[in-house]
């Protein structure tokens, strides 16, 4: 009898794959609904107050407050920093387009400075030359889990009575000199959404805080300003983290520095093979990253997203248009000033799977296929 022909059937790899992290914790999460489902406590109850004391004491903080979304928390990290109507915030501008919709909230103006390559980070020089007398805040991205190197930008906002407000959407577990971002600016942000390395299932958010004061304010902001029952101190909205996804971030906090942990390894393997085909991610022994996206940047970024897609693995970019190119951005502000190395980041940059439920297998093909475009 004639064998039959063996055939690979080549599996797609996802840039993310939330079905495999929740299979992995399924029995924890299934009981952490039954508990917040069985006392039928939907807001505001024990299991957010919960959330927010293991992750203020995750941070190394002496406050969190849990939101709706993190976009509500950058807003409300803005407002109850005391950034409001008339002030300006710089912000670099690779960031996520929620930051200019959320600065405008607060009744500010947001003002997009350059980046330095070394780490996409606000670069010093330039936030000088953006300053005006209606700058009020700086607002710093760890953009895709690297910590930016904050010492300088820190210095800076200090000498000029700056709020410094920390986005650390990308970094949940990253470190600087030993701390946990999101302990050194006046406030600090997370969103905690479905694709963050500390995910809900659907929307929400932290604002993280030593000031009492910026605590007490986001939590009144965020709960239509209501002081006590039936008490409004102030006008604000409704922003409050559910029970339901409290419990279900307490489950993975717990598991989020090994899983931090595997996509370091990840990260660390794709650095050794493709550093001399494409700029990587710094590694700096300072800083912790937790590669929430592993970036590299090449000018020949579109045409091998085209190759490894026509190989079933998926990329991204994060993100391809900065904040002021945007047309929302020319409709409401106009013609933004030129910054080059943004925009020269923003044509190079493409995203590699890093999820930490990708199998050696997996990792090894996309460092394969990236090497083989380049050795063609």
């Amino acid at each position: 009898m004639e064998a039959l022909a063996r055939t690979t059937v080549r599996t797609r790899i996802p840039l993310m794959d939330l079905r495999r992290e929740y299979h992995a914790s399924r029995d924890e999460l299934l009981a952490a609904c039954e508990r917040v489902l069985g006392r039928m406590q939907l807001i505001g109850g024990e299991e957010v107050r919960a959330f927010e004391a293991e992750m203020a004491a995750y941070l190394g903080v002496r406050h969190v407050r849990g939101v709706a979304s993190g976009t509500d928390a950058l807003w409300l990290a803005v407002a109850a920093a005391g950034v409001g109507p008339g002030d300006e915030v710089l912000v670099q501008a690779n960031a996520f387009v929620a930051a200019v919709e959320a600065v405008q909230r607060a009744g500010a103006r947001p003002v997009p400075v350059d980046i330095r390559l070394e780490d996409l980070g606000p670069d010093p020089e330039d936030l000088a030359a953006r300053l005006s007398p209606h700058t009020r805040g700086l607002l710093v991205v760890h953009l895709y889990g690297l910590p930016v190197d904050l010492p300088p930008l820190l210095a800076f906002a200090r000498e000029r009575r700056l709020a410094v407000i920390e986005d650390c959407s990308h970094a949940h577990g990253a470190t600087l000199d030993g701390r946990h971002v999101g302990s050194f600016g006046a406030a600090a942000f997370s969103r905690l959404g479905v694709v963050k390395n500390l995910a809900a299932y659907g929307d929400a958010g932290i604002v993280a805080t030593d000031d009492g004061e910026v605590a007490e304010r986001v939590r009144l902001l965020g709960n239509h300003g209501q002081a006590k029952k039936n008490e409004h101190a102030v006008y604000g909205a409704n922003s409050r983290l559910d029970e339901l996804q409290a419990a279900m971030l307490r489950v993975k906090l717990r598991m989020l520095d090994a899983r931090n942990r595997r996509r370091v390894e990840i990260a660390s393997y794709y650095t050794e093979r493709l550093h001399q085909l494409v700029v990587t991610p710094p590694e700096v022994p300072s800083r912790t990253a937790v590669y929430h996206q592993y970036v590299v940047r090449t000018p020949r970024r579109d045409a091998l997203r085209a190759y490894l897609a026509e190989r079933d693995i998926e990329t991204g970019i994060h993100y391809p248009v900065p904040i002021h190119r945007q047309p929302a951005w020319l409709r409401t502000f106009g013609e933004g000033p030129a910054l080059p190395r943004a925009e020269r980041a923003a044509r190079q940059i493409l995203s590699l799977p890093v999820h930490p439920d990708l199998t050696d297998e997996e990792v090894e093909r996309v460092a394969d296929a990236v090497s083989s475009f380049f050795r063609r």
